[in-house]
């Protein structure tokens, strides 16, 4: 039972009117009462001021000369305007007890004098102040100026606090021209009868409003718990692949969206499903892309004669825009390029594979500016001209042990003379393939006679723009420094190139791979 929504709504806000009632009456009692406990005070206090002479007048012209029957009436006559005070002693300054209503209601009494219980009412009824017992047991003396404002003071007259809206008094005592002191008992029955009254007609409230609350709680729980129920319904169609199945908006608040919302995803389901099947498709078909790729890439290290190499390549995307190979030309010269396509992704990825099958295709070219030419014809008609190729290509002689360099738009390849153990960067004159007819006449080409020691590196652009978290680029600066130490220290090509690659890799430190980074090292022998 308590399991449902609509119990836990009704026991909900039951218990909290039940809550709330309960603390505002606790609050309200305890307010009034102390508003009723201050008024008895200060009334009593007022009924006391102003009846002490009467009262003693009464005294001394009906009792004193033996008229009980007229005093009695005349203080009856005093007590009934204060329902309060339950009781008037008269008492004499040496102590003794001359009357008190509590025990002379019919007769005066005859027996042996009376005085009063103790010192410290004694030193009340001899003192020039009223004095108050409160029900804690402490006594206050008020001592009344001119102007009517009142001081309290302890039994030695030194201030001490005033009587507190909570403070219950005992008695009042009136001392009078050192003569008498009349005792006024407090009688807070009032107090209890009114506090009562104001129980019970909280109490009422509180039952009035816990049967409206459960009402209001079963109709509104009603209104949110039916709807929900036919969602319930319809996911139970949904989960069954009943795609058709609606849910009937009766509301327009939270839950009316609730089931708008639910009628519009049974509505966009089914699209989605076949979404979801076509994206499995499409990242199947990226992945074979990635594949087709790699098997593009060299596999097997190129051994030759007096030249080491080695390459590597990271893509920022699934597929790359790179690529780069050594393709062998006879049994003396071989061919190595690194190009890089526009952008990266699936479409630069296709264009590579395209750039590297016509790469083989013209092999048989030992001409650098003519094979630049033959790519450019092919996809200047082939290829949107939005997409371009930069490209390095080298072509070796083992024979003569030369090295030669052509541009078509690449930045510049870097070589360290090991002579001089510099690292220099050579920039030759070239333009990007696919972008402009007759691009072969502004490709230039430039010769090195390879020492043992010397290398050259081929790096696309992704490589110095690489970003690490600050926003820093890894830099051409950098990139030599990198080549030169390495180169110093007469590492292999593989090393050389996995020293780039690493280094470039602690630069980024997580950063987003924003272009394929991708470099060639080629080393004398």
């Amino acid at each position: 039972m308590f399991h449902s929504l609509k119990a836990k709504f009704t026991i909900s806000f039951g218990t909290l009117i039940v809550l709330l009632f309960t603390a505002s009456g606790v609050f309200l009692i305890d307010a009034k009462s102390r508003e009723i406990t201050a008024d008895i005070a200060q009334n009593s206090l007022s009924f006391a001021h102003f009846t002490k002479n009467t009262v003693i007048a009464n005294y001394q012209q009906y009792l004193e000369p033996g008229d009980f029957v007229s005093f009695n009436r005349e203080l009856r006559g005093l007590l009934q305007r204060d329902t309060d005070i339950t009781s008037i002693g008269i008492s004499s300054y040496s102590g003794l007890t001359l009357f008190d209503s509590a025990t002379e209601q019919n007769a005066q009494y005859t027996g042996v004098p009376r005085t009063v219980p103790d010192q410290a009412t004694l030193d009340r009824i001899q003192s020039i102040n009223i004095s108050v017992l409160l029900r804690t047991g402490r006594v206050i003396y008020l001592k009344f100026d001119s102007a009517g404002n009142v001081t309290s003071l302890d039994v030695n007259e030194k201030p001490m606090d005033q009587i507190g809206p909570s403070d219950r008094i005992t008695n009042i005592i009136v001392p009078i021209d050192n003569a008498y002191s009349i005792v006024y008992t407090i009688n807070y029955q009032s107090l209890l009868t009114r506090l009562a009254l104001a129980k019970y007609q909280i109490s009422i409230f509180t039952i009035i409003g816990l049967v409206l609350t459960l009402l209001v709680s079963f109709v509104l729980s009603s209104s949110i718990t039916n709807p929900i129920l036919d969602l319930k319904r319809g996911v139970l169609k949904i989960a069954t692949g009943d795609f058709e199945s609606r849910v009937e908006v009766k509301t327009q608040d939270e839950v009316g969206l609730l089931a708008q919302s639910f009628n519009i995803m049974a509505q966009e389901l089914q699209v989605s499903t076949k979404a979801l099947v076509y994206k499995e498709r499409v990242a199947k078909e990226l992945e074979l892309a990635v594949q087709i790729q790699t098997n593009l890439l060299p596999k097997d290290k190129l051994v030759l004669n007096g030249l080491d190499i080695a390459g590597g390549l990271i893509p920022a995307t699934e597929v790359g825009g790179d690529a780069f190979d050594y393709i062998k030309v006879n049994d003396n010269q071989y061919i190595t390029y690194l190009g890089d396509v526009t952008g990266h992704g699936v479409a630069a990825g296709i264009v590579s594979s395209i750039v590297n099958s016509l790469m083989y295709s013209f092999r048989s070219q030992v001409d650098l500016i003519e094979m630049v030419k033959q790519l450019n014809d092919v996809l200047r008609r082939k290829i949107s001209q939005k997409v371009f190729v930069t490209m390095a290509l080298t072509l070796w002689a083992e024979d003569s042990r030369t090295l030669t360099y052509a541009n078509a738009g690449h930045p510049p390849i870097l070589y360290y003379d090991s002579a001089t153990k510099k690292v220099i960067d050579v920039r030759l004159q070239g333009m990007a393939i696919g972008m402009l007819e007759d691009v072969e006449k502004l490709v230039k080409t430039q010769q090195f006679t390879i020492k043992p020691g010397d290398v050259f590196l081929m790096y696309s652009d992704g490589i110095v723009e690489a970003n690490n978290p600050a926003k820093e680029q890894f830099g051409l600066a950098k990139l030599k420094m990198v080549v030169q130490d390495a180169a110093i220290e007469d590492k292999p090509a593989e090393i050389i190139k996995n020293t780039i690659l690493s280094n470039i890799i602690e630069h980024i430190n997580g950063s987003e791979y924003l272009d394929d980074m991708t470099v060639v090292v080629m080393k004398g022998k």
